[in-house]
């Protein structure tokens, strides 16, 4: 493989406290500041922020619909809710079945939701342990559409809709499944780890040196080639591609004191967010989100 094209990344924003499931949507970037507890609509321009929702037990993943409603999940409490015209209502409640937290998400263009169960609360102590990823259909019908994932975190679908990525954070890698005509998942597959990690994982202590993937997403081009190399300040946790012309790579980064172990900086507020961009090559195309 030749050797990564550097690029160079400018702020956006800043001032939150841990920011995943970044969304792009007419000239409007979205974010979840997960343990400051709030969802942001930030102008993608200017970076000036505004306070769309407040949400008690923590957001994570979210996503639209076809009609422009938001699908925000409510991480503690294992809920998901729809947000359309200024109205919050209840949209799935997965308490019986998720072992961890409501993690990153995805909408098919059929509607239907995949959701990552962590397997494990580990900001309430617990040590990581597999997960999976669950389907909601548009009527509520909850199904495990793949299990045994170490920390699943981003998870995307390919242009032609035929495939489903997920990043597994603590079994350092990134899987691929093929995706069916009823949207279940088959035929796992490890497409790409960090040379010093693949093939192991490592759930104990988290701190700064963690190499796993965390966010992702996937441009008009919809494979899982590495081509650049982007400079963040900080951890880059999550990703999304948007901007008038869909050339706009939007990049999550969380710093935190040095050594400290990530959760517990997370529970203690001792992190901090901000959002740059750079220009890519390649740009956004059917891939979701």
């Amino acid at each position: 493989m030749a050797t990564p094209i550097e690029l160079t990344s400018s702020p956006l924003t800043d001032g939150m406290y841990f920011g995943e499931s970044p969304r792009y949507r007419d000239g409007k970037l979205y974010l979840s500041d997960m343990t400051g507890r709030k969802i942001y609509c930030i102008d993608a321009v200017s970076g000036k922020k505004e306070v769309l929702v407040e949400v008690e037990h923590q957001p994570n993943g979210m996503g639209f619909t076809s009609d422009g409603a938001l699908i925000y999940s409510s991480m503690f409490d294992a809920k998901l809710y729809k947000l359309k015209d200024g109205k919050h209502t209840l949209y799935a409640d997965m308490s019986g079945t998720m072992t961890g937290y409501c993690g990153d998400m995805v909408i098919d263009s059929s509607g239907r939701v995949y959701l990552d169960d962590t397997g494990a609360r580990v900001l309430h102590g617990e040590a990581p342990k597999p997960g999976k990823l669950l389907s909601i259909q548009t009527d509520g019908t909850l199904a495990i559409a793949a299990e045994n994932i170490i920390f699943p975190n981003a998870v995307f679908i390919s242009p032609e809709g035929k495939n489903l990525w997920c990043a597994e954070t603590f079994g350092y890698g990134l899987l691929k499944y093929d995706v069916g005509s009823n949207g279940e998942l088959s035929n796992r597959q490890q497409v790409w780890a960090p040379k010093d990690y693949a093939g192991e994982a490592r759930v104990g202590d988290v701190r700064q040196s963690m190499a796993g993937i965390d966010g992702g997403c996937m441009d008009a081009e919809g494979d899982s080639t590495v081509t650049h190399r982007v400079k963040t300040k900080g951890h880059a946790t999550a990703c999304t591609i948007g901007g008038p012309d869909g050339k706009t790579l939007f990049m999550v980064t969380n710093s935190m004191p040095e050594g400290e172990n990530l959760f517990k900086a997370m529970v203690a507020l001792r992190t901090k967010c901000s959002v740059s961009t750079t220009t890519i090559e390649i740009g956004k195309g059917a891939a979701r989100p």
